[in-house]
């Protein structure tokens, strides 16, 4: 290790820049909108003692290095996102690495931390508001409170959470998501009015910044459920029994919904995402018949292939929901006032060239179903109340927002981001809340908003090569028959299984940008692999054997010579222990290791 550098420096990950001055990482963690470190976790959990006990006890430690970027675990990682999975290389051997329920272990052992976790400095410093408290706006809230700042969060609902808190119980129960919010709020000092409104005949953004707050951070969501449309035409929806499933999520929420509520009602769920499904599998919780309807087809490799993940369908499928693809919507047909059936036109593309939603269907090859209730769960968009009172949509009546800095370009001070923005996941919109905080805090101390914030670039790791690719293994639902209730259905992995999942994990990115081996004690530096030049004769048998692309021969002085490319080596030792000529050698510290060994026993 190097005289001059801690433990604990020499331990944090460096970023790794390739050949062509990209950065060089796995493709799992390009993914992550919030930059976990998911390499590390993966080999630190792979490498947890089975003792219950200790492993708790590492669990925390990996559970701190998470929360450090991403103040709402466990709920994301362990419970909803699963970006990271959608993107890794493993996905298309034999499954992706099963993160979710790997980190599930670990949120169980750091949910019950949460509740002493020790809370940060009291903030003493300006004030700042930000109005929505879903995922954007407390992760906002809680950088700005790390940095000093007194953080009001001005949320209209009666909880904070946003649209977390749609998510049915079933898949993420309200207990986790009121367990790790009001940690977070204990945490960071932050102050909480529910029931406020602003724009919407409450208070103006102008009202905040003479109470005293020098900035505002506007994260409110797309609460407003999309209409139904054909074309350019609005279809119709003024009947007894059509609802929008998103006001359905809420009131289920609420309470307000008694169980058994569809029973012998057919129910017709339109839309092929997420949310979609969580609706239509709501409704059969509730006794429903549903069938669902989607523009896309069911070839989630075609440009129109339904949305919605795979254990999405898969688990709406075997509790008894019918999924009708490539049907559009033309007519919503009442009888009596009351909704009786709809118009379906097969969907001939949804997308166009461009890659713009622009459905277009053959109108001559068409289907009537029939319901009794129709919830329409299109997407959502944000309420425009606020924007448009405060001056800050321009002449064409769309958001002006700086890309980099997120501040409006029509108002000083005022920063927006989430959902409202761009509509996507609840780790993309803390993504914005934390580039929101980075800006708002150099706005307040008068410093430069874009210095050293330009995107970087990607080269992604590919798969390392393998004789053969370890099974993915099952996930553990409750059977269908016994899960048509609102408790949890995903069975927890146990130690042993989590340890092996982990331990599935390829490793794809760079040594430095995981270290793992290195705060874990296993030896205290990344260590170099060194070619002898002289000793080398170019034969090229460390190219062969590398799994990892790492040794390659470069042409000097009229002859050939290895070399070794640092972004990918991993430093496995194989290219050492094969080269004839002994060319190699790893600058490691496994002699003096062996030697402290021996001493220590012998002692």
């Amino acid at each position: 290790m190097a005289k001059d550098v801690s433990p604990d420096k020499q331990a944090q990950v460096e970023e790794v820049v390739g050949e062509g001055g990209k950065v060089y990482l796995s493709p799992c963690q390009i993914r992550c909108p919030l930059d976990i470190d998911i390499q590390r976790n993966h080999t630190m959990i792979a490498l947890l003692p089975f003792d219950p006990e200790e492993a708790a006890r590492r669990m925390i430690e990996i559970g701190n290095e998470v929360y450090e970027k991403s103040p709402l675990f466990p709920l994301l990682c362990a419970y909803i996102c699963g970006l990271c999975e959608k993107e890794c290389n493993y996905k298309d051997e034999t499954g992706a690495v099963r993160r979710r329920m790997v980190m599930r272990l670990v949120a169980k052992e750091y949910l019950k931390y949460l509740k002493t976790m020790p809370p940060l400095p009291v903030p003493t410093g300006e004030k700042v508001a930000v109005i929505g408290g879903g995922a954007g706006g407390l992760m906002c809230a809680y950088v700005l409170s790390k940095k000093g700042y007194r953080v009001t969060i001005l949320e209209r609902n009666p909880e904070l959470g946003g649209a977390m808190r749609l998510i049915p119980a079933y898949r993420l129960p309200q207990e986790v998501i009121d367990s790790v919010i009001s940690s977070l709020l204990r945490v960071a000092h932050i102050e909480v009015r529910l029931g406020a409104e602003v724009g919407d005949g409450g208070q103006t953004i102008d009202d905040l910044k003479k109470e005293g707050y020098r900035a505002v951070f506007v994260a409110s969501g797309t609460p407003t459920p999309r209409p139904l449309t054909f074309g350019r035409e609005m279809l119709s929806a003024d009947l007894e029994g059509v609802m929008f499933g998103l006001n359905l999520l809420y009131e289920v929420l609420q309470g307000n919904v008694p169980l058994q509520f569809y029973e012998g009602k057919k129910v017709i769920v339109v839309g092929g995402g997420n949310v979609a499904f969580d609706v239509a599998r709501t409704v059969r919780r509730l006794g429903g018949d549903v069938t669902l309807v989607c523009l896309e087809c069911a070839d989630k490799s075609c440009k129109d292939g339904i949305p919605a993940d795979d254990e999405e369908i898969e688990g709406a499928t075997e509790e008894g929901i019918e999924i009708v693809y490539s049907r559009g919507i033309e007519e919503i047909v009442g009888k009596d006032g009351k909704f009786s059936q709809i118009k379906c036109p097969r969907c001939t593309s949804v997308f166009n060239e461009d890659g713009r939603f622009n459905p277009q269907c053959d109108r001559s090859d068409v289907i009537y179903i029939a319901g009794d209730v129709l919830l329409i769960t299109i997407g959502q968009g944000p309420e425009r109340t606020l924007f448009q009172n405060d001056g800050l949509l321009n002449e064409q009546g769309r958001l002006d927002i700086d890309p980099v800095t997120l501040m409006s370009n029509l108002k000083e001070g005022v920063f927006i981001g989430g959902d409202v923005r761009r509509v996507g996941f609840a780790s993309e919109a803390m993504r914005d809340g934390a580039t929101a905080a980075e800006s708002i805090d150099r706005y307040l101390k008068g410093e430069d908003m874009k210095a050293g914030r330009k995107e970087k670039e990607y080269e992604t790791a590919s798969i390392p090569e393998r004789v053969r690719h370890k099974l993915q293994p099952e996930l553990k639902w409750t059977p269908a028959a016994e899960r048509l209730n609102f408790e949890p259905f995903e069975k927890e992995y146990t130690l042993a299984e989590v340890i092996e999942e982990a331990r599935r994990c390829l490793c794809c990115g760079p040594c430095k940008s995981c270290k793992a081996c290195v705060v874990l004690g296993l030896q205290s530096e990344i260590p170099e692999i060194e070619v002898n030049e002289d000793l080398c004769s170019g034969c090229g048998v460390c190219v062969a054997v590398c799994p990892y692309g790492a040794s390659k021969l470069e042409t000097t002085e009229d002859r050939l010579k290895s070399a070794v490319d640092d972004a990918k080596c991993k430093r496995c030792g194989v290219c050492v222990t094969v080269c004839p000529s002994g060319a190699r050698t790893i600058k490691d510290a496994l002699a003096e290791t062996i030697a402290d060994t021996y001493a220590t026993l012998s002692g």
